[in-house]
This record gives structure tokens, sequence and C-alpha cells, in this order.
């Protein structure tokens, strides 16, 4: 967690109240909500090297560029200095603040059809398909400032690099030389979102707002798509059995492609890449959760045990994760 010290100095930046921040999470940054004029927003905290300011502002570039050709995306808001980020330094950290205005509605809800189901699936095809049509006449208005392009992972943990999860690395290179050797063009590569997940938007009257574009990169439109796909599964199958969860898979994305395809065309060639992004998607996650631990299995949850022998169990028997075991 970062200072108080540190809090009060952003507040400074936006012009808020310390007091009424409220503290959201802390994954890859530190996520605060924050009143001004009794309007709500979002303040986001990334302990990154200072250069990586530059990358932030060619984010708000892009985000401004959706949000003025139709896209519902949460704006960022200026600094008293008319900055998009306010940069810290504190000890020997760099902090880096931004602040968002907070998207109207509610998170998604698997248990209410209002929030979770065909339409809302659709809606949310019909948002990336426009923001991937978008992408493909998207130049920077700073052309020396770009996001980053998609890289393999790197993995440095040791632990991670032995036993079985050395099948699970094994996994991901395989996944990740099929994915470099993937043609580039304008119709199928961009700037992607490469985190639309049903946490990075919120739903009001059947309207979709996206928002925390921190992990945009350059990169493949059905990965985009593969992404929010897998992420649908892990959090709005009805069951968590395999069976369901590739039925689930299925339905999903005949109703995201239909909303998708309303707003941008993908050749067969890309949908049919959809299964193996997920896949990728899936073995992925095993690496964030696990990027810091330290060794000791007894450090380890339930359900992250359970899920590697899982994991292993379908390696060994050369089966695509739970939900991708599917035809587009």
């Amino acid at each position: 967690m970062v200072s108080q010290g540190l809090l009060q100095r952003a507040a400074a930046s936006f012009q808020f109240d310390v007091k009424t921040l409220m503290f959201i999470s802390n994954s890859s940054n530190e996520v605060y909500r924050f009143t001004r004029n009794d309007r709500p927003y979002i303040l986001r905290l990334s302990e990154k090297p200072l250069e990586h300011a530059d990358r932030i502002k060619a984010e708000v570039d892009w985000v401004h560029f959706l949000a003025e050709n139709g896209v519902r995306a949460s704006l960022p808001i200026q600094t008293t200095d008319h900055q998009w980020t306010a940069v810290y330094k504190e000890k020997d950290t760099s902090y880096i603040a931004t602040a968002f205005h907070m998207a109207s509605g509610r998170f998604f809800d698997k248990n209410n059809p209002q929030l979770w189901g065909p339409d809302i699936f659709g809606k949310w095809g019909e948002v990336m398909g426009r923001m991937h049509q978008l992408t493909q006449s998207y130049g920077s208005s700073d052309q020396l400032v770009n996001r980053d392009a998609w890289i393999t992972l790197s993995i440095e943990n040791p632990y991670l690099q032995q036993g079985h999860y050395q099948i699970l690395l094994e996994k991901l290179r395989a996944l990740e030389q099929t994915i470099i050797a993937l043609p580039k063009d304008v119709h199928s590569y961009g700037l992607i979102h490469n985190d639309f997940h049903p946490y990075n938007f919120h739903i009001d009257g059947g309207d979709i707002t996206v928002f925390d574009f921190d992990d945009s990169i350059y990169g493949w439109f059905a990965l985009d798509i593969g992404i929010a796909a897998a992420h649908a599964v892990w959090w709005g199958s009805p069951k968590e059995d395999r069976k369901s969860k590739n039925e689930f898979a299925q339905r999903f994305l005949n109703e995201f492609l239909k909303g998708y395809f309303k707003n941008n065309h993908l050749d067969e060639y890309w949908i049919r890449k959809i299964p193996m992004f997920m896949d990728y998607r899936n073995i992925c996650s095993f690496f964030w959760w696990l990027s810091r631990w330290d060794g000791d299995e007894s450090h380890l949850s339930e359900h992250q045990k359970n899920a590697m022998v899982h994991a292993v169990e379908l390696i060994h028997n050369d089966l695509p994760f739970d939900g991708c075991n599917i035809v587009i």
C-alpha cells in the first residue's frame, strides 16, 4: 500500500478531499475511488519507472480517440497543471497517478438476466468490434510515443521452471511459438484493449462503458476476443464442470460474434484461432497468480493446487483448458 503522504499529494494534484478516498484493489495497480463535487472518480497509482508515464499518455490518447468516435469509455481528468498524469518519487520508488471518471452502471451478475446473458454478450461484442474497426485508422497524436506490442511472457520466478510447473511452462512456450508465427495486417492486428473482461466494464440500461486500458497493446484482434471469452467462462459459466464450460463458451461466442460483426469484419481464419487464444489466456493465468510464489506448496490455496493438478492432467492428455474445446 502507498503511504498516506503520497495519497495526499495525489489529492492535491487532482483537487479532491483525501478523506473521500475508498480503497478498491491492489493487483497490477493500486486503485481507489474518490469524490469531487459530489461526483465519483477513480484514482489509479502505478508503481512504474518514470519513463512509463509516456506509455500512460499513449493510453489516454487512445481512450480519447475511441470516445470521440462513439465508444463509451471512462475518460481521464487532468491535474491542476493540466497534465494527464502526476509523477511522484517516494524513496527509491516512482509512482504515476492517473484519474478517471467513474463509469455509470454496475458490474455483471451472472444470476441477473439483465446483467448477464445473450443481450449483454452481443453488446460486449459490438463494443469490441467498434474498437477494432477504429484502431485500423488510429494514429497516435504523438508519433514518438506508442503502446507496446505483444511479446512472449517473461517468467523470472525459478520455482515456476521445475517439476509440474515446467510442464505448464512448456505448454506456454509452445502456444507462444504458434502465436509468433501468425501474420499481421491492419485488418487483424492493431491496438487492442488486451483485458476487456467483465470486471473492466459497467452495464447501464443495456449500454456498456469500458475502462482500465492499462494493459492495452498492439496485438491480434482474435487475441482480444479470446481474452474476453476466457474470462466470460471463468466467471460466468452456470456450472463448473468441463462439459458445461465448453457449452457455455460456444453459446457466449455465438452471441458475442453476432454483435462484433455488426461493427467489424474478421476473416474465418482468425475466428478459428479464438479457442487457441483462450487456451493461451488460461495458461498465462497460472504464471500471473504464482509470479511471487516462494516455492512452498503449503503456501498455495486449495484452489490453486487443484487447478494445477487439473491443468497438468489436461496437458498430458493433449487437451485444451475447460471452455476452449469448441469449434467456431
